[in-house]
């Protein structure tokens, strides 16, 4: 199996597992250069079945970032068109694809682990909320930013923190839009385990061989308590 050459993703793959890297340090920006990839990267993962588990990493110090800001709000306004008085007429059709992807991500049938250090912010934490499991560094640090900049996330972060933390944790921290620690996100169950940052991908890779031997996702949480706990 011949590996694609991607410009802001590092794919590798070693017994069975899948290591996909956020490559565009320092911080790893999720550009739209970077949603195009990784739609692809999924469509190569889901065509070859020998894999059997994937990880989802940063490179470097940090998970992500997340979207750059004035390139995302440009975007959107040349994009998503305007009604007579001047406001937004639709969804951008690029923010469509990049939910379309992460559902995708989702809907994968081996089990997807973000192992996640240094930051991990708004598109970045979207897109660790739709893998099945999630790892942090003790440093690790997370947040929703986007009412920061008159924004919401728009890539179904909303829904999904509801689902994984309630309502009141959601509403908290999408309005107050400020950051938040590793154990704020074990706290609010957004995280599985918190781990000391030199043993996380080490982590990660003993749990993805474990689970990936007979996975369901709806056996997510006897995963966790068996292997995590």
């Amino acid at each position: 199996m011949k590996i694609p050459c991607y410009s802001t993703i590092k794919l590798q793959f070693e017994e069975g597992i899948g290591q996909l890297e956020l490559n565009k340090p320092p911080s790893n920006s999720m550009t739209m250069e970077f949603f195009r990839e990784f739609a692809s990267v999924l469509e190569f993962i889901k065509q070859h079945e020998d894999f059997r588990a994937l990880i989802i990493s940063g490179h470097g110090r940090h998970f992500s970032s997340g979207a750059e800001v004035p390139v995302l709000l440009r975007e959107v306004l040349e994009k998503s068109g305007t009604d007579n008085k001047g406001r937004l007429a639709d969804v951008p059709a690029f923010l469509s694809s990049n939910y379309k992807s992460l559902l995708t991500l989702e809907s994968l049938c081996i089990p997807v682990i973000a192992a996640i250090r240094g930051v991990c912010l708004g598109s970045a934490l979207e897109l660790a909320l739709f893998s099945h499991f999630r790892l942090c560094g003790e440093d690790a640090v997370f947040g929703l930013p986007e009412a920061s900049f008159n924004l919401v996330p728009g890539l179904g972060g909303i829904y999904k923190l509801c689902c994984i933390s309630g309502q009141a944790v959601t509403l908290e921290r999408v309005l107050k839009g400020s950051t938040f620690t590793s154990f704020d996100a074990l706290k609010y169950r957004i995280v599985d385990k918190v781990v000391p940052k030199k043993v996380l991908h080490a982590t990660a890779r003993d749990f993805a061989k474990e689970v990936m031997q007979d996975f369901r996702v709806e056996k997510k949480a006897l995963y966790i308590k068996k292997y995590l706990s």
